[in-house]
């Protein structure tokens, strides 16, 4: 179980492998992956069963993206990365401001998003973005799902499975983060905003950028449902002109809730986040249900 009685050995042997000390570590999360805060680093600890290879490939591409000039966060030079610690890929990254102060706008966020996508795709190996069979494994891997529920998820991915792929994306392919958010956005201590989190990394259609952005718009507060609008205008394009977009916010929720109900461990607060969510699909109308950010 990925549980910070686990990862916090793993932090241990870091720091010595780093000659920080190891009593003055600030947990920032644990969810996703175990991200602790240590003198000017940040050491990321990915799940047990995270492919290596496939954080290789993420620290391929940030530094291919700081190479290019990219705003985005630096890794720790100071060691070969990714760092393999007992069982666990760890990476260390150059401490930022986390921005709390002054939050990344959704403005800001579609600056970045629209740079990045006129970038060339990275001459780096990277997975294709394939979300069908992703939520469908997150579904039937669930602790948490009663069996009314996954057939619930499984239905609705079965409905829009086939919009997927008949889907024709007017903004073409290029290098996506895939998970484009203002918690996964910093701050130089310039004040320059930067993209991070990178482990989503893909070569996929913009518009999936873009709709997880519209739907941590409509869905959490902040950003709130008002704050679109100054994405659309940084990003330049208003993605609400397609007319398959709602279909794909509508995809890219689903694979919130199934990745969340994977990762969520029975009656915990993200299991009953991940309830919250399921239930909304089925009663809620004209209004959104609003989200708890997890």
């Amino acid at each position: 179980m990925f549980v910070e009685a686990r990862t916090r050995p793993v932090l241990v042997e870091v720091c010595r492998l780093l000659g920080y000390s190891d009593l003055d570590v600030v947990l920032l999360r644990h969810h996703t992956n175990a991200v602790y805060a240590v003198g000017d680093v940040v050491v990321k600890i990915a799940p047990g069963d995270h492919d290596l290879e496939r954080v290789h490939g993420m620290v391929a591409v940030v530094d291919w993206l700081v190479a290019r000039g990219f705003p985005t966060v630096g890794l720790h030079p100071g060691v070969a990365q990714p760092m393999r610690v007992g069982g666990y890929a760890v990476t260390v990254w150059q401490r930022l401001d986390p921005a709390h102060d002054d939050p990344i706008t959704v403005s800001e966020l579609g600056s970045l998003l629209r740079d990045l996508h006129a970038l060339p795709a990275p001459p780096v190996p990277l997975p294709a973005l394939r979300p069908i069979h992703g939520i469908e494994r997150a579904v039937t891997r669930s602790e948490i799902l009663n069996g009314k529920e996954q057939d619930l998820l499984m239905g609705r991915l079965e409905a829009l499975a086939a919009g997927w792929e008949a889907m024709r994306f007017s903004r073409g392919t290029s290098l996506i983060q895939s998970d484009p958010q203002v918690r996964n956005a910093l701050r130089r201590f310039d004040g320059t905003p930067v993209l991070a989190d990178w482990d989503g990394a893909a070569l996929g259609p913009r518009e999936w950028d873009i709709a997880t952005v519209a739907v941590h718009c409509r869905r959490f507060d902040p950003p709130g449902p008002d704050a679109f609008a100054g994405f659309t205008a940084a990003y330049g394009w208003d993605a609400t002109s397609w007319p398959r977009f709602e279909e794909l916010c509508q995809l890219r929720e689903l694979q919130m809730i199934a990745t969340n109900a994977r990762k969520s461990r029975p009656g915990t607060e993200a299991a009953d986040e991940v309830h919250h969510r399921i239930a909304g699909l089925v009663d809620d109308a004209s209004e959104l249900r609003r989200w708890h950010i997890l």
